[in-house]
């Protein structure tokens, strides 16, 4: 087994995450040297407080003294660009919960682009539609032919599928059966023409999809359910690395589905 810090490396890091002024004393030390009463007038908080921050730094030496100013070590500085790293890991995690904290299996392979937060519009609260919206937006926006995994049926989309049908885009659509099921109750017409249509081939995995996903030419789109398939994130990217990626999880996913034409037909029969 791995040896993690000992307890004195806990308590380091206990005091650095302590208070976010010592974090700021770092930071205006990393700029360049200076004294506790630079150090009072550039961070809130009184000089006895500052004082004992850089107490606390010198003895850990991240920080020594010279010429009557502080400065960082060669560790502290280490320690400083470290711990703002694992900041903005924080940060970035927190922004793109919604999408992770939805993805099972697919995420242990999942391209480090889809977690720019940049890429990605989440639901909320105050929009609980956003990240709908915009994948509705991104299929109207579909520049060549469309191969899609989705594991809820909506009239938005069925309605955004038509036009894109008018258009001759070609799609190529992955299923499950709860769809199946949800289309044949309540969206007869699109089942028919998931059926019927020359531009569209559907098919109907053999396990219950939790993921949906959609490419056109040059273009990504994850998107994260929760238990309720409520569309909660998308993530968007239109880096080579990704669209390799999602053409291999697409194929994954179609080879463990059948034909509908196919499962309608055995249904049937049964």
């Amino acid at each position: 087994m791995a040896e993690g810090p000992d307890d004195t490396g806990f308590e380091d890091c206990q005091f650095l995450t302590g208070s976010p002024q010592r974090f700021a004393v770092l930071a205006q030390l990393r700029e360049r040297p200076a004294r506790p009463t630079d150090l009072c007038d550039a961070v809130d908080a009184t000089r006895t407080t500052i004082q004992r921050i850089l107490a606390g730094c010198t003895e850990r030496q991240w920080v020594v003294k010279r010429d009557g100013e502080y400065q960082l070590t060669v560790t502290g500085q280490r320690v400083f660009d470290q711990y703002s790293t694992l900041l903005s890991e924080i940060d970035q995690a927190r922004t793109v919960g919604p999408l992770a904290a939805h993805l099972g299996a697919i995420a242990a392979d999942l391209p480090p682009e889809l977690l720019d937060p940049e890429c990605l519009t989440t639901s909320s609260e105050q929009n609980p539609l956003a990240a709908i919206d915009r994948f509705t937006d991104w299929l109207h926006e579909v520049n060549g032919d469309v191969r899609a995994i989705s594991p809820i049926v909506t009239s938005v989309f069925n309605d955004a599928a038509v036009e894109l049908l008018e258009t001759g885009t070609h799609i190529e659509f992955i299923i499950d059966h709860s769809v199946l099921e949800r289309s044949a109750s309540d969206f007869s017409d699109a089942l028919d023409r998931g059926l019927e249509h020359e531009n569209i081939d559907t098919y109907v995995h053999d396990t219950t999809l939790d993921i949906g996903l959609a490419l056109d030419r040059s273009r990504v789109c994850l998107a994260a359910y929760d238990d309720r398939n409520n569309l909660r994130a998308i993530a968007e990217s239109d880096a080579t690395a990704v669209y390799h990626w999602a053409e291999t999880v697409f194929d994954r996913y179609r080879e463990r589905s059948q034909p509908l034409a196919a499962v309608l037909s055995v249904q049937e029969k049964n």
